[in-house]
Protein backbone atom coordinates (compact mmCIF):
# COMPACT_ATOMS: atom_id res chain seq x y z
CA UNK A 1 0.00 0.00 0.00
CA UNK A 2 1.47 3.45 -0.57
CA UNK A 3 0.18 7.11 0.26
CA UNK A 4 -1.33 8.46 -2.66
CA UNK A 5 -4.29 10.56 -1.18
CA UNK A 6 -2.43 13.92 -1.71
CA UNK A 7 -0.25 12.95 -4.97
CA UNK A 8 -3.42 11.88 -6.87
CA UNK A 9 -5.54 15.10 -4.97
CA UNK A 10 -2.78 17.61 -6.95
CA UNK A 11 -3.77 15.37 -9.87
CA UNK A 12 -7.41 15.59 -9.75
CA UNK A 13 -7.50 19.43 -9.55
CA UNK A 14 -4.77 20.74 -11.51
CA UNK A 15 -5.39 18.14 -14.31
CA UNK A 16 -8.84 17.70 -14.59
CA UNK A 17 -10.40 15.84 -17.41
CA UNK A 18 -12.79 13.06 -18.69
CA UNK A 19 -12.45 10.16 -16.21
CA UNK A 20 -14.21 8.88 -13.25
CA UNK A 21 -12.66 6.50 -10.27
CA UNK A 22 -13.09 3.42 -9.68
CA UNK A 23 -16.12 3.00 -6.72
CA UNK A 24 -14.51 -0.45 -5.11
CA UNK A 25 -13.34 1.19 -2.34
CA UNK A 26 -10.86 3.65 -3.52
CA UNK A 27 -11.27 6.51 -1.39
CA UNK A 28 -12.49 4.94 1.48
CA UNK A 29 -10.97 6.43 4.62
CA UNK A 30 -13.12 4.67 7.59
CA UNK A 31 -10.95 1.57 9.23
CA UNK A 32 -7.63 2.16 7.17
CA UNK A 33 -4.77 5.01 8.19
CA UNK A 34 -3.06 6.62 5.06
CA UNK A 35 -0.27 3.90 4.46
CA UNK A 36 -3.25 2.00 3.82
CA UNK A 37 -4.64 4.19 1.24
CA UNK A 38 -5.51 2.95 -1.94
CA UNK A 39 -3.84 4.66 -4.88
CA UNK A 40 -7.05 5.56 -7.19
CA UNK A 41 -7.13 4.40 -10.74
CA UNK A 42 -9.17 6.65 -13.24
CA UNK A 43 -10.90 4.43 -16.05
CA UNK A 44 -12.08 6.26 -19.30
CA UNK A 45 -15.19 5.95 -21.02
CA UNK A 46 -13.36 3.30 -23.12
CA UNK A 47 -12.27 1.45 -19.93
CA UNK A 48 -8.79 2.10 -20.41
CA UNK A 49 -6.94 3.68 -17.13
CA UNK A 50 -4.66 6.65 -17.54
CA UNK A 51 -3.35 5.65 -13.20
CA UNK A 52 -3.87 8.61 -11.50
CA UNK A 53 -4.07 11.38 -14.19
CA UNK A 54 -6.89 13.35 -15.48
CA UNK A 55 -5.21 14.56 -18.53
CA UNK A 56 -3.62 12.68 -20.99
CA UNK A 57 -0.33 10.62 -20.21
CA UNK A 58 2.64 10.68 -22.62
CA UNK A 59 5.86 9.26 -23.25
CA UNK A 60 7.84 12.38 -23.28
CA UNK A 61 11.29 10.66 -22.41
CA UNK A 62 13.24 10.38 -25.77
CA UNK A 63 16.69 10.88 -25.87
CA UNK A 64 18.16 14.76 -26.82
CA UNK A 65 14.68 16.33 -25.06
CA UNK A 66 14.38 18.03 -21.83
CA UNK A 67 11.46 17.30 -19.58
CA UNK A 68 9.06 18.15 -18.49
CA UNK A 69 6.87 18.32 -21.78
CA UNK A 70 5.50 21.66 -22.14
CA UNK A 71 2.51 23.37 -23.52
CA UNK A 72 3.40 25.67 -25.93
CA UNK A 73 1.76 28.19 -28.60
CA UNK A 74 3.14 29.11 -31.81
CA UNK A 75 1.87 31.88 -33.96
CA UNK A 76 2.96 35.53 -35.28
CA UNK A 77 4.40 37.67 -32.72
CA UNK A 78 1.50 40.52 -33.14
CA UNK A 79 -0.61 37.83 -32.09
CA UNK A 80 1.63 36.51 -28.93
CA UNK A 81 -1.03 35.62 -25.80
CA UNK A 82 -0.42 34.98 -22.29
CA UNK A 83 0.28 31.68 -21.18
CA UNK A 84 -2.68 32.80 -18.31
CA UNK A 85 -4.85 32.29 -21.13
CA UNK A 86 -4.24 28.81 -22.49
CA UNK A 87 -6.89 27.22 -21.18
CA UNK A 88 -10.75 26.86 -21.70
CA UNK A 89 -12.99 27.17 -19.56
CA UNK A 90 -11.32 27.36 -15.74
CA UNK A 91 -13.95 26.95 -12.93
CA UNK A 92 -12.75 29.16 -10.47
CA UNK A 93 -10.26 28.22 -7.98
CA UNK A 94 -9.74 24.46 -10.00
CA UNK A 95 -7.70 25.63 -12.60
CA UNK A 96 -3.66 25.05 -13.47
CA UNK A 97 -2.10 28.22 -13.27
CA UNK A 98 0.04 28.43 -16.60
CA UNK A 99 2.98 30.97 -16.57
CA UNK A 100 5.74 32.18 -19.21
CA UNK A 101 8.94 29.81 -18.99
CA UNK A 102 10.61 31.28 -22.15
CA UNK A 103 10.11 33.13 -25.79
CA UNK A 104 11.50 31.59 -28.82
CA UNK A 105 11.58 32.96 -32.11
CA UNK A 106 12.42 32.51 -35.36
CA UNK A 107 14.76 34.40 -37.63
CA UNK A 108 16.74 35.57 -34.26
CA UNK A 109 19.63 36.46 -36.66
CA UNK A 110 17.61 38.61 -38.63
CA UNK A 111 19.64 42.17 -39.07
CA UNK A 112 19.62 44.65 -36.43
CA UNK A 113 19.76 47.99 -38.92
CA UNK A 114 20.22 51.52 -37.06
CA UNK A 115 18.80 53.98 -38.34
CA UNK A 116 20.88 56.89 -40.30
CA UNK A 117 21.87 59.72 -38.55
CA UNK A 118 21.53 63.21 -39.70
CA UNK A 119 21.67 66.81 -38.94
CA UNK A 120 19.82 70.17 -39.84
CA UNK A 121 22.06 72.38 -41.87
CA UNK A 122 23.38 75.84 -39.57
CA UNK A 123 21.86 79.05 -40.45
CA UNK A 124 22.89 82.74 -40.15
CA UNK A 125 20.02 84.42 -38.07
CA UNK A 126 19.15 87.90 -38.00
CA UNK A 127 18.88 90.50 -35.10
CA UNK A 128 15.88 90.06 -32.91
CA UNK A 129 15.20 93.07 -32.59
CA UNK A 130 16.67 96.30 -30.30
CA UNK A 131 16.32 97.33 -27.01
CA UNK A 132 16.03 101.40 -26.70
CA UNK A 133 16.49 103.44 -23.66
CA UNK A 134 16.04 106.97 -22.89
CA UNK A 135 19.58 108.03 -21.85
CA UNK A 136 22.55 107.87 -23.96
CA UNK A 137 24.82 105.31 -24.21
CA UNK A 138 22.03 102.64 -23.40
CA UNK A 139 22.09 103.97 -19.88
CA UNK A 140 19.19 101.94 -18.38
CA UNK A 141 19.77 103.21 -14.54
CA UNK A 142 17.08 104.37 -12.31
CA UNK A 143 14.97 107.64 -14.04
CA UNK A 144 15.54 105.93 -17.75
CA UNK A 145 13.10 104.21 -19.49
CA UNK A 146 13.84 101.22 -21.71
CA UNK A 147 11.73 99.77 -24.29
CA UNK A 148 11.66 97.05 -26.44
CA UNK A 149 11.57 97.07 -29.66
CA UNK A 150 11.06 93.29 -31.39
CA UNK A 151 11.07 92.03 -35.20
CA UNK A 152 8.52 88.94 -35.18
CA UNK A 153 9.95 85.46 -34.74
CA UNK A 154 11.84 83.91 -38.14
CA UNK A 155 12.08 88.05 -39.25
CA UNK A 156 13.89 87.84 -42.72
CA UNK A 157 14.62 91.26 -42.96
CA UNK A 158 12.05 93.30 -44.34
CA UNK A 159 10.41 96.33 -43.21
CA UNK A 160 8.78 95.83 -39.89
CA UNK A 161 7.30 98.71 -36.96
CA UNK A 162 6.71 97.07 -33.95
CA UNK A 163 5.51 100.13 -32.06
CA UNK A 164 6.41 103.87 -32.03
CA UNK A 165 9.39 105.20 -29.49
CA UNK A 166 8.94 108.80 -28.83
CA UNK A 167 12.27 111.47 -28.95
CA UNK A 168 11.73 111.70 -25.35
CA UNK A 169 12.30 107.83 -24.80
CA UNK A 170 15.05 107.67 -27.31
CA UNK A 171 18.07 108.63 -26.32
CA UNK A 172 20.32 105.26 -27.57
CA UNK A 173 19.44 101.81 -28.93
CA UNK A 174 21.43 98.77 -28.58
CA UNK A 175 21.01 96.05 -31.60
CA UNK A 176 20.79 92.55 -30.86
CA UNK A 177 23.49 90.59 -32.42
CA UNK A 178 23.71 88.84 -35.60
CA UNK A 179 24.25 84.72 -34.59
CA UNK A 180 24.55 81.65 -36.11
CA UNK A 181 22.23 78.68 -35.30
CA UNK A 182 23.96 75.37 -35.02
CA UNK A 183 23.68 71.70 -36.61
CA UNK A 184 21.35 69.74 -34.44
CA UNK A 185 20.59 66.33 -34.73
CA UNK A 186 17.56 65.42 -36.70
CA UNK A 187 15.04 63.90 -33.39
CA UNK A 188 12.85 61.54 -35.75
CA UNK A 189 14.64 59.04 -37.28
CA UNK A 190 14.95 59.35 -41.41
CA UNK A 191 12.14 56.91 -43.15
CA UNK A 192 13.48 53.58 -45.17
CA UNK A 193 11.18 52.25 -47.27
CA UNK A 194 10.56 48.56 -46.77
CA UNK A 195 10.19 48.23 -43.32
CA UNK A 196 7.57 45.67 -42.14
CA UNK A 197 5.54 45.20 -39.01
CA UNK A 198 7.94 42.19 -37.30
CA UNK A 199 5.49 38.79 -38.17
CA UNK A 200 8.20 36.26 -37.19
CA UNK A 201 6.68 33.12 -35.50
CA UNK A 202 7.43 32.97 -32.18
CA UNK A 203 6.66 30.07 -29.24
CA UNK A 204 5.66 30.79 -26.17
CA UNK A 205 6.80 28.26 -23.66
CA UNK A 206 4.52 28.34 -20.92
CA UNK A 207 5.31 26.68 -17.49
CA UNK A 208 3.08 24.00 -15.93
CA UNK A 209 0.20 21.86 -17.18
CA UNK A 210 2.08 18.08 -16.68
CA UNK A 211 2.78 16.12 -13.95
CA UNK A 212 5.29 12.98 -13.39
CA UNK A 213 4.54 9.71 -11.78
CA UNK A 214 0.93 9.57 -11.97
CA UNK A 215 0.26 7.60 -15.27
CA UNK A 216 0.11 3.76 -14.98
CA UNK A 217 3.82 4.07 -16.48
CA UNK A 218 5.80 6.13 -14.14
CA UNK A 219 8.21 7.09 -17.03
CA UNK A 220 5.00 8.91 -18.76
CA UNK A 221 3.98 12.61 -17.82
CA UNK A 222 0.60 13.54 -17.30
CA UNK A 223 -0.72 16.81 -19.33
CA UNK A 224 -3.67 18.43 -19.73
CA UNK A 225 -5.83 17.46 -22.21
CA UNK A 226 -6.13 18.88 -25.73
CA UNK A 227 -9.98 19.79 -25.63
CA UNK A 228 -9.14 22.12 -23.02
CA UNK A 229 -6.71 24.07 -24.38
CA UNK A 230 -7.25 28.01 -26.62
CA UNK A 231 -6.48 27.51 -30.21
CA UNK A 232 -2.97 27.70 -31.34
CA UNK A 233 -1.75 25.84 -27.72
CA UNK A 234 -0.03 22.68 -28.24
CA UNK A 235 1.73 19.97 -26.07
CA UNK A 236 5.33 19.61 -27.04
CA UNK A 237 8.92 18.49 -26.29
CA UNK A 238 11.64 20.84 -26.29
CA UNK A 239 15.46 19.42 -27.40
CA UNK A 240 17.81 20.13 -24.48
CA UNK A 241 21.03 20.89 -26.99
CA UNK A 242 22.05 23.28 -29.68
CA UNK A 243 21.28 22.22 -32.73
CA UNK A 244 18.56 20.93 -35.17
CA UNK A 245 19.46 17.36 -35.83
CA UNK A 246 17.00 16.52 -32.91
CA UNK A 247 14.75 14.40 -34.33
CA UNK A 248 11.07 14.02 -33.22
CA UNK A 249 9.81 10.42 -32.70
CA UNK A 250 8.17 8.21 -35.57
CA UNK A 251 4.81 6.53 -35.72
CA UNK A 252 1.05 7.41 -34.92
CA UNK A 253 1.98 7.09 -31.11
CA UNK A 254 -0.87 6.34 -28.74
CA UNK A 255 -4.24 7.04 -29.75
CA UNK A 256 -2.16 9.51 -32.23
CA UNK A 257 -1.04 11.06 -29.61
CA UNK A 258 3.36 11.48 -31.05
CA UNK A 259 5.05 14.34 -31.08
CA UNK A 260 5.59 13.96 -34.35
CA UNK A 261 5.02 17.72 -35.82
CA UNK A 262 8.50 19.50 -35.90
CA UNK A 263 9.38 23.24 -35.48
CA UNK A 264 13.04 24.79 -35.79
CA UNK A 265 13.50 28.20 -33.14
CA UNK A 266 16.15 30.19 -31.72
CA UNK A 267 16.33 30.69 -28.02
CA UNK A 268 17.69 34.51 -27.72
CA UNK A 269 20.46 33.61 -25.01
CA UNK A 270 21.53 37.38 -25.03
CA UNK A 271 21.13 40.62 -27.21
CA UNK A 272 23.22 43.38 -26.10
CA UNK A 273 23.08 44.94 -29.46
CA UNK A 274 22.25 48.88 -30.26
CA UNK A 275 22.88 51.94 -31.84
CA UNK A 276 25.81 54.57 -31.20
CA UNK A 277 23.93 58.10 -30.48
CA UNK A 278 23.72 60.58 -33.60
CA UNK A 279 25.78 63.73 -32.71
CA UNK A 280 26.97 66.53 -34.82
CA UNK A 281 30.24 67.95 -35.26
CA UNK A 282 30.87 71.74 -36.49
CA UNK A 283 33.51 71.00 -39.48
CA UNK A 284 33.52 74.51 -41.14
CA UNK A 285 33.02 78.50 -38.96
CA UNK A 286 30.17 80.61 -40.95
CA UNK A 287 30.55 84.04 -41.47
CA UNK A 288 27.45 86.17 -41.03
CA UNK A 289 26.42 90.12 -41.64
CA UNK A 290 24.19 92.00 -41.84
CA UNK A 291 23.21 95.67 -42.03
CA UNK A 292 20.53 96.82 -39.77
CA UNK A 293 18.68 100.24 -40.51
CA UNK A 294 16.15 102.44 -38.24
CA UNK A 295 13.81 104.77 -39.61
CA UNK A 296 11.96 107.13 -37.90
CA UNK A 297 8.53 106.64 -39.64
CA UNK A 298 6.40 102.81 -39.79
CA UNK A 299 7.23 102.71 -43.68
CA UNK A 300 11.36 102.55 -43.71
CA UNK A 301 11.52 105.40 -45.33
CA UNK A 302 13.49 108.46 -43.13
CA UNK A 303 16.55 106.61 -41.86
CA UNK A 304 17.81 107.17 -38.68
CA UNK A 305 21.02 105.01 -38.56
CA UNK A 306 22.62 101.71 -39.99
CA UNK A 307 24.80 99.49 -38.69
CA UNK A 308 26.74 96.53 -39.71
CA UNK A 309 26.21 93.89 -37.15
CA UNK A 310 28.28 90.08 -37.59
CA UNK A 311 29.56 87.52 -36.11
CA UNK A 312 32.66 88.80 -37.88
CA UNK A 313 32.95 92.09 -36.34
CA UNK A 314 32.74 91.10 -32.83
CA UNK A 315 31.44 88.14 -30.40
CA UNK A 316 27.46 87.84 -30.66
CA UNK A 317 27.50 88.82 -26.68
CA UNK A 318 29.20 92.47 -27.34
CA UNK A 319 27.53 95.04 -26.80
CA UNK A 320 27.45 97.91 -29.94
CA UNK A 321 25.59 101.12 -28.28
CA UNK A 322 24.50 103.74 -30.90
CA UNK A 323 23.02 106.71 -29.65
CA UNK A 324 20.01 108.42 -31.70
CA UNK A 325 19.93 112.58 -32.70
CA UNK A 326 18.29 115.04 -30.58
CA UNK A 327 14.34 114.76 -31.26
CA UNK A 328 14.78 112.05 -33.22
CA UNK A 329 11.96 109.17 -32.84
CA UNK A 330 11.72 105.52 -33.84
CA UNK A 331 9.10 103.59 -36.12
CA UNK A 332 10.57 100.81 -38.04
CA UNK A 333 13.69 98.99 -38.91
CA UNK A 334 14.70 96.76 -41.59
CA UNK A 335 17.46 94.09 -42.13
CA UNK A 336 19.88 92.67 -44.86
CA UNK A 337 22.72 89.95 -45.31
CA UNK A 338 25.60 91.72 -46.38
CA UNK A 339 26.99 87.94 -45.69
CA UNK A 340 25.09 84.81 -45.49
CA UNK A 341 27.53 82.37 -45.12
CA UNK A 342 26.93 79.82 -42.32
CA UNK A 343 29.56 76.45 -41.54
CA UNK A 344 29.02 73.20 -42.30
CA UNK A 345 29.07 70.12 -39.93
CA UNK A 346 28.94 66.47 -39.96
CA UNK A 347 26.96 63.61 -38.88
CA UNK A 348 28.54 60.91 -36.99
CA UNK A 349 26.51 57.56 -35.08
CA UNK A 350 24.16 55.51 -35.55
CA UNK A 351 26.61 52.13 -35.67
CA UNK A 352 25.69 48.97 -34.26
CA UNK A 353 27.65 47.95 -31.35
CA UNK A 354 27.03 44.64 -29.24
CA UNK A 355 26.51 41.03 -30.17
CA UNK A 356 23.56 38.51 -30.77
CA UNK A 357 23.87 35.53 -29.05
CA UNK A 358 21.42 32.08 -29.71
CA UNK A 359 21.09 29.01 -29.45
CA UNK A 360 19.04 26.68 -31.89
CA UNK A 361 16.32 25.08 -30.05
CA UNK A 362 13.94 22.04 -31.92
CA UNK A 363 10.05 21.70 -30.98
CA UNK A 364 8.44 18.49 -31.28
CA UNK A 365 4.64 18.99 -31.07
CA UNK A 366 1.59 16.93 -31.05
CA UNK A 367 -1.05 18.48 -33.35
CA UNK A 368 -3.17 20.84 -32.17
CA UNK A 369 -5.98 19.73 -30.89
CA UNK A 370 -4.41 16.13 -30.38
Amino acid sequence: MRCEAGRILAALIGLGGAAVAVASGCGTTDGHDCDELLACDLINEDGTSNGACMGTCVDADISDFEEPPRIVWIGPASEQPSCADALLNEVGGNGTALEEYELLVTEADRPFRCDPCACTEPACVLPAGLTVTSGWMCDDGPGETVTPFRAPPGWDGACVAPGAVAPEAFGSFEIAPVTERPCEVVPAPVPRDGDLPDERQVAVVCKGGSEPKVCPDDNDWCMIGASRLQPGFRRCIISEVEGDYAKCPSGDGAAGRAFSERFTFWKVREDSRDCTPCACTEIARGTCEALVSTFEDAACTDLVDSSVIGTVTGAPDDRVCHDAQPLTALGSMRAEWRVNAPGSCASSGGELVGDLVVARRTLCCMPEGT
